[in-house]
């Protein structure tokens, strides 16, 4: 990963977190517990499109701009992954 987990504020890491966990829930119709470690694609099954329409969800809820340019899919396969690179790659909107 680009960001060092280390290097991002942990108050707004988890603000993400708990973010993302709602918008997945909802977009996938996903009622058990979604936690840090679960895969996006392989475990929750968040396609290309539900993927796009997360960040978006993310950018208006959390009134931020994510530099998805810096975005390697490989080294955000999780949850937590996720979170970190949003918490280290977007600014206020």
């Amino acid at each position: 990963m680009t960001t060092d987990a280390a290097s991002v504020d942990s108050d707004f890491r988890q603000r993400v977190v708990d973010v993302m966990r709602a918008i997945l829930a909802n977009l996938l119709e996903y009622s058990d517990p979604i936690t840090e470690d679960m895969h996006l694609m392989h475990e929750l099954g968040l396609s290309s499109t539900l993927g796009l329409e997360l960040l978006l969800q993310l950018e208006d809820r959390l009134e931020i701009l994510i530099d998805v340019e810096k975005m390697n899919q490989d080294k955000v396969s999780t949850v937590g992954d996720f979170a970190t690179f949003i918490a280290g790659h977007s600014r206020p909107a």
